[in-house]
This record gives structure tokens, C-alpha cells and sequence, in this order.
């Protein structure tokens, strides 16, 4: 597995239909979110076959809104997620990124579950899920 930054017309419409099959959201909706996205990273398994990806963008000068963390549903429960994650934190404090921050719906408890692994803290719980955060 390994990550690499996303090539917009060879990548978006694969990352789409993985984002609307996972999470049901509208077309439009994932094309807007990875169009304003600062940056898209692209998780690969060994045969380059795209299984996921996580997009940001920046709220503040060194802080930034994860907008997506998207996996392929037959890659999940296997500690891809885990695994990548070392490789992000290190990757985010050479671009000078020292908090992250993102919102989980209240109904994906798994990714909630994640999140609280990987270290985030609840900040605030509004309608429809918690806003999460850590400093890196």
C-alpha cells in the first residue's frame, strides 16, 4: 500500500463513485468537496489499484478540515486505516500542519471508533454527529 497525490482526470471519477457508494452523498455534492479541496491523497494497494482516499483543506494557517476519509468497503476492517495513518502525520508536519480536525456522522460509529484510536478527541457535539480534533 502507499499514497500519493491525487491526478484529477485520471482519478476523480473512481473517487467519486467510491464516496457515493460509501457514504450515499450526490455526485455533485463529492465533485464541489474535491474541486475545494487543498489537497486530495490517494491510498493505493500494491497493484495501484485505487482503494480510498482522504481530502483537506485548510481553516487556518496551519490548521486543517478533513473533508473526507473515504476506504473501499472490501479493504475495511483489515488496519488499512491504521496503517496509512503514521505516514499522513508525517506527511502533514512537513507541510507545517499542526492540528486536524473533522466532523464524523452520528451514525458511523466504526469511523468514530477510528478517529478515537488514531488519538482525535470529541470537541463538540452538534446535530447530526461530533466535530473531532488533534493536535499533531
Amino acid at each position: 500500500m502507499y499514497l500519493r497525490t491525487r491526478i484529477p482526470y485520471k482519478d476523480d471519477s473512481h473517487l467519486i463513485r467510491l464516496t457515493t457508494d460509501t457514504f450515499k452523498v450526490k455526485r455533485t455534492i463529492i465533485q464541489n468537496v474535491l474541486k475545494k479541496s487543498h489537497e486530495v491523497i490517494v491510498i493505493c494497494n500494491n497493484d495501484d489499484k485505487i482503494i480510498g482516499f482522504l481530502c483537506y483543506k485548510f481553516i487556518l494557517r496551519d490548521v486543517i478540515f478533513i473533508n473526507y476519509v473515504v476506504l473501499d468497503r472490501q479493504y475495511q476492517g483489515q488496519g488499512i486505516s491504521g496503517s496509512f495513518l503514521p505516514d499522513v502525520i508525517t506527511y502533514a508536519r512537513k507541510k507545517g500542519i499542526r492540528g486536524v480536525v473533522g466532523f464524523v456522522d452520528e451514525d458511523n460509529h466504526d469511523a468514530y471508533k477510528i478517529f478515537r484510536h488514531w488519538g482525535f478527541q470529541p470537541l463538540l457535539n452538534i446535530a447530526g454527529g461530533t466535530l473531532i480534533g488533534i493536535i499533531i
